[in-house]
């Protein structure tokens, strides 16, 4: 019998991000995962990262760093931009267990059954180039607005990203 695991979200950047890790948080409560507040104690922190921001990096290190103090067990996933144009530079912060790039972002449950805290970090990620699937993504009780994501992002052309 499997034990019934926590696991709390937490976005950094634009809407696409918000309604991604929405969406596969429904999944994760779906394949039986509890949903905690990101300052709780979980089983599984899940961060949703972002690329256009200067401080991407930083924000990052420093959320692991607070997971780390929360939760030295806990297992670290790492979503998002940041972690699809940047995986093996994401997976040299301590205590990221798991770097999932955009085609593999929505099978985290999967992932998780796979991996144990203190293995060597497991980075799934290919060029975004490759990524052939789209998955629907929207929010809903989340936030007084729904947010219905129009495309997978980001290769810096994203409508949030700055122009150059």
């Amino acid at each position: 019998m499997q034990t019934v695991k926590t696991v709390a979200f937490h976005t950094l950047g634009c809407k696409l991000n918000f309604s991604e890790t929405s969406s596969i948080s429904r999944s994760m409560e779906q394949d039986g995962f509890i949903k905690n507040g990101f300052d709780e104690v979980a089983d599984v922190y899940v961060i949703n990262t972002c690329a256009v921001t200067e401080s991407a990096e930083k924000e990052c290190r420093q959320i692991v760093r607070r997971i780390q103090r929360t939760n030295p067990e806990g297992l670290v996933v790492v979503i998002g931009c940041y972690a699809q144009i940047k995986p093996k530079e994401i997976a040299e912060i301590p205590g990221v267990d798991l770097v999932l790039g955009a085609a593999e972002k929505f099978n985290i449950s999967k992932y998780i059954h796979e991996i144990s805290k203190g293995d060597s970090t497991k980075i799934c990620s290919c060029d975004i180039e490759d990524v052939t699937g789209f998955n629907v993504s929207y929010s809903i009780h989340d936030r007084t607005r729904t947010f219905l994501k129009l495309q997978d992002g980001c290769d810096y052309n994203c409508s949030f990203a700055p122009f150059h």
